[in-house]
């Protein structure tokens, strides 16, 4: 299997990961080294995750927050449960999405409560 070059992005940014949950780097930081949108920094790390395997996790809760390369199955595994969690309530708005109906006064709709709304 031939292995893909990595995009001058995906290079920056790999380069400025750390390794280990005691090493994260906040988009905020990674962004601001790199001159890269926010959005742009999370897709960079999205798709080197995705087209890689470079098992890089993203940290939300506690005082360290952002992303780092996972360097045991313990960080693995503490990544993936938010994003169990995360896979569930997309597939919940989806299917929300997918029955909504079409409506063009929902404020007026919504504030009206039960009384005989359809």
């Amino acid at each position: 299997m031939k292995r893909r070059q990595l995009t001058s992005d995906e290079r920056t940014i790999l380069s400025l990961l750390g390794y280990g949950a005691d090493n994260t780097r906040p988009t905020a930081y990674l962004s601001s080294m790199t001159s890269l949108s926010q959005r742009a920094v999370r897709k960079v790390i999205r798709d080197l995750v995705i087209k890689y395997s470079i098992p890089i996790v993203g940290e939300r809760t506690g005082s360290k927050r952002g992303y780092y390369i996972a360097t045991n199955q313990d960080e693995l595994a503490r990544a993936s449960g938010p994003l169990k969690n995360e896979i569930k309530q997309l597939a919940l708005r989806n299917r929300a999405l997918l029955f909504a109906q079409i409506r063009t006064d929902w404020l007026e709709y919504l504030s009206k409560g039960d009384q005989g709304n359809g």
